[in-house]
């Protein structure tokens, strides 16, 4: 290594000197004077031992054993640029110097202070009166670089893979930042942006598998989706319920994403309020439902070859005979269980008679009976399908619930003795029937995706910003943005549009861009033009939100994203502080963040389950504007009734 005994430290070796120099001491600068010739002997002999391998002393000197061979093997290559200063004497361009004079040019060059600061970058003072402008701005290791021109020798190789330093990055460098001089920051503060962030990106690798895995499975497990932005009408020619040939259709939902449609969405893990709570106006809609489906009756057709539940109004075949308090294929007569054989267990709403449908090998007894019991002894041609987004139920054949993608109730009647809410939910079904308790919804969808462009949206963005602002923060501080923006923003969309399906990363994103502009926010004054710095985020933030006003896109949960990413990055990212009073402000508005945030997730939590009904009808124009009557269909909030055929 290249210290002979620890009191070289601060004395002969530049990187630890800078280090002292930086915590205020002036000793440094005196015993370089008195000790020069004696400092210069041990360097030589400190080189001496380096070239031949063997170790002097166990100080640690990775970072500058690192720095070194890197210019080393940069003039190995011959890249070594022409300078107009005396430390590189007559050599031509692409000679190699010998490594004590490496080392000597660097020792000199760190002597004057005019030059301390591109030595400690590039090895050797560098003469900057023709070659650069005077725009110049710090670089990570806290030296000295120029903003146009051209770049220093040795700034591609000071660097090593994955770092990533303060008010840098990715987006730094896409929206050209320029920063202040440092010579203009007290040593404090030089030293704090001096810290290199080597962060691998664990969690990104991470979540980019699952995001790819999880539309893996969405895709061979499900149909796609028409392509489009509008609902698409699908009609076919098939037999119903009446034993007739009609062409029917439905509308089905599309899928500009390229994946599956909103149901299946919804049956693999896509937020939907229904799902995650006994949502009250969905099941209201549901109790008036089963009033009006008291008022129906058996239609039977005179043959008895078929007959189904339906309005008075709906029975009008010629062939066909409407039974006013009937229930096709259930009553008292056609149930041979003894424990339901009380009238009382038969009167009443349907929805609370028991379910003891009348079986085949029973008929025969049944027709003994001098009672009038068609509507027991016809062949039942429909049942309850639910179908749609919302569970629809409706009254219809087996081959006409397949056609419009339901799930058909072969053993049931009526649409009160089926839980259509936990067919179209899916996954793990419901603690107690009828009451749904999916609140892992809230994070499911961070991992899911529409399709393949919105998987490879995603993909690209995590790829860049999201692995650049790991490197810098860490797995478990860009994970907790991550996953308490993504819930946060679900939740809030779940509160204002709890009827609309949404799936995707977005939410988490977005908290990400926030915390680009915290970093922007707490480091200041390290930029040039700070505000102009904010103005280019902010500008990027406000078009992606514009792109939330397009179907598909939920904008609400961008903004609770986005308003969670704030909080907890204030809270948690690195900054620099640049005086004893701004790192105390910054401490009072960490805590206040925190709070804050604490506090907001309670109130979302508290609206989502205890004060249902906080729906806002106007808000659907932050999430989707109608340039046409059936663009913004599919950001409807409102409930459509669940019986019919």
């Amino acid at each position: 290594h290249y210290y002979i005994t620890n009191n070289l430290r601060g004395m002969s070796h530049p990187y630890y000197k800078a280090e002292e120099e930086d915590e205020g001491g002036d000793r440094n600068e005196r015993l370089m004077s008195e000790h020069t010739n004696r400092n210069e002997a041990r360097m030589r002999e400190a080189m001496a031992a380096f070239q031949g391998g063997r170790r002097g002393t166990g100080v640690n000197s990775n970072n500058w054993q690192q720095r070194y061979q890197t210019m080393r093997a940069n003039k190995l290559k011959g890249d070594v640029v022409e300078r107009n200063n005396s430390n590189t004497g007559n050599l031509e361009r692409g000679q190699r110097p010998g490594a004590f004079t490496m080392m000597k040019n660097f020792y000199q060059g760190y002597s004057n202070p005019e030059t301390r600061a591109d030595t400690l970058r590039h090895g050797c003072a560098v003469d900057r009166s023709t070659k650069f402008a005077d725009n110049e701005f710090f670089g990570p290791d806290g030296a000295t670089t120029a903003k146009t021109g051209g770049t220093l020798p040795g700034d591609a190789e000071i660097h090593t893979d994955g770092e990533r330093n303060i008010g840098e990055g990715f987006v730094a460098d896409l929206m050209d930042r320029e920063y202040i001089t440092l010579n203009k920051l007290p040593p404090d503060v030089r030293k704090q942006l001096r810290v290199k962030f080597d962060n691998r990106p664990y969690f990104t690798s991470w979540v980019m598998f699952v995001n790819i895995v999880i539309v893996i499975i969405t895709l061979v497990t499900q149909s796609i989706a028409p392509i489009g932005f509008t609902d698409k009408e699908v009609r076919r020619q098939l037999l119903r319920h009446n034993l007739a040939y009609e062409t029917i259709g439905y509308n089905q939902t599309t899928n500009f994403w390229i994946g599956p449609d909103y149901q299946s969405l919804i049956h693999l893990g896509a937020k939907y309020s229904p799902c995650m709570r006994k949502d009250k106006a969905y099941f209201e809609k549901i109790a008036d439902d089963a009033v009006v489906e008291d008022t129906s009756g058996c239609c039977i057709r005179k043959d008895l070859n078929a007959c189904w539940q339906t309005e008075r109004s709906k029975c009008t075949s010629s062939f066909a005979e409407f039974k006013d308090d009937k229930v096709c294929g259930l009553g008292k007569d056609g149930c041979l269980n003894e424990a339901y054989s009380n009238d009382s267990l038969w009167e009443g709403s349907y929805s609370t008679w028991p379910d003891c449908p009348v079986k085949e090998e029973y008929k025969e007894d049944i027709k003994n009976l001098k009672v009038p019991n068609e509507h027991l002894l016809c062949e039942v041609s429909a049942r309850p399908c639910c179908i749609g987004l919302q569970g629809e139920c409706t009254i219809v054949s087996q081959e006409e619930c397949q056609f419009r993608k339901g799930f058909f109730h072969e053993n049931a009647t009526l649409c009160s003795q089926v839980s259509c809410v936990t067919d179209i939910c899916g996954l793990s079904g419901f603690l107690f029937d009828d009451i749904p308790d999916q609140f892992y919804r809230a994070l499911l969808p961070t991992f899911m995706h529409a399709g393949i462009i919105h998987l490879v949206i995603t993909l690209v963005f995590q790829a860049t910003i999201l692995r650049d602002m790991e490197k810098f923060a860490g797995w478990w501080r860009i994970g907790f943005i991550y996953f308490a923006s993504g819930i946060g923003g679900t939740m809030l969309s779940a509160i204002l549009i709890p009827y609309q399906p949404e799936v995707g990363a977005s939410g988490a994103l977005y908290g990400v861009l926030a915390s680009l502009i915290v970093e922007v926010v707490v480091n200041w004054k390290i930029y040039k033009s700070p505000i102009l710095e904010l103005a280019k985020l902010l500008l990027l933030v406000a078009l992606l939100f514009l792109a939330g006003l397009l179907p598909w896109i939920d904008n609400f949960a961008h903004i609770g994203g986005f308003l969670f990413g704030f909080l907890t990055s204030f809270v948690i990212l690195p900054h620099v502080n640049f005086s004893e009073e701004d790192r105390i402000a910054k401490l009072v508005v960490q805590i206040a963040c925190g709070v804050l945030s604490v506090v907001l997730f309670a109130l979302l939590f508290i609206v989502f389950y205890l004060a249902q009904g906080s729906t806002c009808e106007n808000c659907i124009y932050i999430n989707c504007i109608p340039f046409t009557d059936s663009f913004c269909q599919d950001a409807t909030m409102e409930l459509r009734p669940r019986v019919g055929n």
